[in-house]
């Protein structure tokens, strides 16, 4: 099924960091959420690194099950999926997200990536993400 926000409130030109960045933290909460629920009625699936799942740029928040099928995704939905596994495994994690000016558009973009106490983690950089935006000749956030 598919369901569609319409977040007129956030995201534009100028909306404030402060906004953006709350409307983006419910959200992934949300999709990690629903990737718990999918992931407690289906334990035997796959661990996100063991899956074949590789970066790809998209626009939609994938969840697991339709992340899988596809079999690519980018970094809302790869985050919102290990969250949601190691949460499921009794790990403390957090999406957390940066807003960069991309270079080549001059607007803002943002990156998500997973917080375990101090240490970062990118899961889109370990499926990928690097190879892609290389070969695609695009902009990829720096380290």
């Amino acid at each position: 099924m598919r369901i569609c926000f319409d977040i007129g409130g956030a995201f534009y030109p100028g909306a404030s960091d402060e906004t953006n960045a709350l409307v983006l933290q419910h959200l992934l909460e949300c999709l990690v959420g629903i990737n718990k629920i999918f992931l407690a009625s289906h334990p035997r699936t796959p661990k996100l690194y063991q899956s074949g799942v590789r970066y790809v740029r998209t626009e939609v928040w994938d969840s697991i099950p339709d992340l899988y099928k596809r079999r690519y995704g980018d970094c809302k939905s790869l985050t919102a999926a290990y969250v949601a596994e190691l949460r499921m495994a009794k790990q403390k994690a957090t999406p957390v997200f940066r807003f960069m000016t991309n270079p080549r558009t001059g607007q803002k973009d943002f990156h998500i990536l997973v917080q375990r106490g101090k240490v970062f983690e990118d899961p889109s950089r370990v499926l990928g993400m690097d190879q892609y935006h290389a070969m695609m000749g695009t902009w990829a956030f720096p380290q």
